[in-house]
Protein backbone atom coordinates (compact mmCIF):
# COMPACT_ATOMS: atom_id res chain seq x y z
CA UNK A 1 0.00 0.00 0.00
CA UNK A 2 1.51 3.73 -1.01
CA UNK A 3 2.36 5.95 1.81
CA UNK A 4 -0.35 7.89 3.28
CA UNK A 5 2.07 10.99 2.65
CA UNK A 6 1.78 10.66 -1.25
CA UNK A 7 -0.44 12.11 -3.32
CA UNK A 8 -1.62 10.49 -6.38
CA UNK A 9 -1.56 12.24 -9.15
CA UNK A 10 -2.45 10.36 -12.74
CA UNK A 11 -1.14 11.93 -16.13
CA UNK A 12 -4.38 11.93 -18.13
CA UNK A 13 -1.89 11.44 -21.71
CA UNK A 14 -0.46 8.18 -19.63
CA UNK A 15 -4.15 7.18 -18.52
CA UNK A 16 -5.10 7.14 -22.47
CA UNK A 17 -2.22 4.97 -23.21
CA UNK A 18 -2.86 2.28 -21.04
CA UNK A 19 -6.50 2.27 -22.05
CA UNK A 20 -5.49 1.93 -25.47
CA UNK A 21 -3.42 -0.74 -24.48
CA UNK A 22 -5.77 -2.71 -22.59
CA UNK A 23 -8.70 -2.29 -25.24
CA UNK A 24 -6.37 -3.64 -27.74
CA UNK A 25 -5.77 -6.78 -25.84
CA UNK A 26 -9.49 -6.92 -24.91
CA UNK A 27 -10.15 -6.68 -28.99
CA UNK A 28 -7.33 -9.56 -29.56
CA UNK A 29 -8.84 -11.87 -26.66
CA UNK A 30 -12.32 -11.29 -27.82
CA UNK A 31 -12.99 -9.76 -31.14
CA UNK A 32 -14.24 -6.08 -31.77
CA UNK A 33 -17.54 -6.86 -29.88
CA UNK A 34 -17.69 -8.65 -26.64
CA UNK A 35 -20.27 -10.47 -24.79
CA UNK A 36 -20.85 -8.95 -21.60
CA UNK A 37 -22.58 -11.97 -20.93
CA UNK A 38 -24.37 -10.68 -17.30
CA UNK A 39 -26.91 -8.42 -17.14
CA UNK A 40 -26.60 -6.62 -13.34
CA UNK A 41 -23.36 -6.27 -11.04
CA UNK A 42 -22.76 -4.59 -7.26
CA UNK A 43 -21.44 -1.09 -7.54
CA UNK A 44 -20.68 1.58 -4.70
CA UNK A 45 -21.13 5.18 -6.04
CA UNK A 46 -18.44 7.21 -6.48
CA UNK A 47 -19.30 9.40 -3.97
CA UNK A 48 -19.31 6.74 -1.70
CA UNK A 49 -16.65 5.12 -2.66
CA UNK A 50 -13.56 7.55 -1.08
CA UNK A 51 -15.72 8.67 2.13
CA UNK A 52 -14.46 6.88 5.61
CA UNK A 53 -16.66 7.51 8.13
CA UNK A 54 -18.33 5.28 10.41
CA UNK A 55 -20.68 4.08 8.14
CA UNK A 56 -20.06 1.72 5.04
CA UNK A 57 -21.13 2.64 1.43
CA UNK A 58 -24.21 1.81 0.54
CA UNK A 59 -24.12 -0.74 -2.58
CA UNK A 60 -26.44 -0.43 -5.39
CA UNK A 61 -26.96 -2.36 -8.40
CA UNK A 62 -25.79 -1.21 -11.75
CA UNK A 63 -26.77 -2.81 -15.07
CA UNK A 64 -24.38 -3.45 -18.13
CA UNK A 65 -27.53 -2.88 -20.49
CA UNK A 66 -28.01 0.44 -19.39
CA UNK A 67 -24.29 0.81 -19.34
CA UNK A 68 -23.93 0.28 -23.21
CA UNK A 69 -26.91 2.05 -23.21
CA UNK A 70 -25.25 5.31 -21.92
CA UNK A 71 -22.07 4.78 -24.00
CA UNK A 72 -23.83 4.77 -26.91
CA UNK A 73 -25.49 7.99 -26.25
CA UNK A 74 -22.35 9.55 -24.89
CA UNK A 75 -21.16 8.85 -28.46
CA UNK A 76 -24.31 10.19 -30.38
CA UNK A 77 -25.02 13.18 -28.19
CA UNK A 78 -24.58 16.71 -29.77
CA UNK A 79 -21.37 18.51 -28.13
CA UNK A 80 -23.29 21.04 -27.13
CA UNK A 81 -25.32 19.37 -24.53
CA UNK A 82 -22.21 18.52 -22.81
CA UNK A 83 -20.10 15.72 -21.32
CA UNK A 84 -20.99 14.69 -17.53
CA UNK A 85 -17.84 13.12 -16.40
CA UNK A 86 -19.17 11.93 -13.35
CA UNK A 87 -21.98 9.90 -15.11
CA UNK A 88 -20.82 9.65 -18.30
CA UNK A 89 -17.60 7.88 -17.14
CA UNK A 90 -19.82 6.01 -13.85
CA UNK A 91 -21.13 3.92 -16.92
CA UNK A 92 -17.84 3.29 -18.90
CA UNK A 93 -15.96 2.17 -16.01
CA UNK A 94 -19.33 -0.69 -15.41
CA UNK A 95 -18.23 -1.53 -18.97
CA UNK A 96 -14.48 -2.00 -18.01
CA UNK A 97 -15.26 -3.45 -14.79
CA UNK A 98 -16.61 -6.31 -16.41
CA UNK A 99 -14.23 -6.65 -19.05
CA UNK A 100 -11.61 -7.09 -16.27
CA UNK A 101 -14.23 -10.01 -15.02
CA UNK A 102 -14.17 -11.61 -17.98
CA UNK A 103 -10.07 -12.02 -18.23
CA UNK A 104 -10.13 -13.51 -14.31
CA UNK A 105 -8.76 -16.76 -14.48
CA UNK A 106 -11.23 -19.64 -14.11
CA UNK A 107 -11.57 -21.26 -10.51
CA UNK A 108 -10.33 -25.44 -11.41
Amino acid sequence: MASPDVTPVVSVADLRSALDLLLTEVERQHGPDVDLAEGVYWTVSPGEAYRFDDAPPKVTVGDLVDDVESVRELLSRDPDEGVYVWHDLAHVVGVLTRLAALDLPRET
